[in-house]
């Protein structure tokens, strides 16, 4: 049984979540929904570890099991997406912590950013069962 597609959903749905809280902050100037998003960014690193921990667990059952080479290529560009919008998030928790979560317009773009990339990895990963 595959873990990996069981935990992925966590860090995408804290993600976007924290998206929402950036947005309602930004717009209605609350600390509050700003914090939420700050815990929320940082929830969703701690889920993607144990998603990319379990991700490469599982890669490597399937690949003693003879998965096809579709899968394997599909996979691959969407762990770059996944790994891609981790960075980002990464990114986004430490300049929160860095600027003690104070409001910053570059700082909503780089979580717009991360929602759309982890919303990519997200529709591939979920196109990937049409492969298996």
């Amino acid at each position: 049984m595959l873990i990996h597609p069981l935990v992925v959903h966590f860090p995408i749905a804290l993600w976007l979540t924290s998206t929402f809280f950036d947005v309602v902050g930004w717009r209605r100037k609350d600390p509050a929904a700003r914090q939420s998003a700050y815990w929320l960014v940082g929830l969703g690193l701690v889920a993607a570890a144990a998603s990319i921990a379990l991700g490469w667990v599982d890669l490597l059952a399937v690949e003693r099991q003879g998965v096809g080479t579709g899968l394997l290529i599909r996979h691959r560009t969407h762990s770059l997406l996944a790994y891609a919008a981790t960075a980002v998030y990464l990114g986004n928790f430490v300049w929160r912590w860095r600027s003690g979560n104070r409001p910053a317009p570059g700082l909503l773009a780089v979580s717009v950013a991360g929602s759309l990339l982890i919303a990519a990895a997200a529709f591939l990963g979920g196109a990937m069962r049409d492969v298996m």
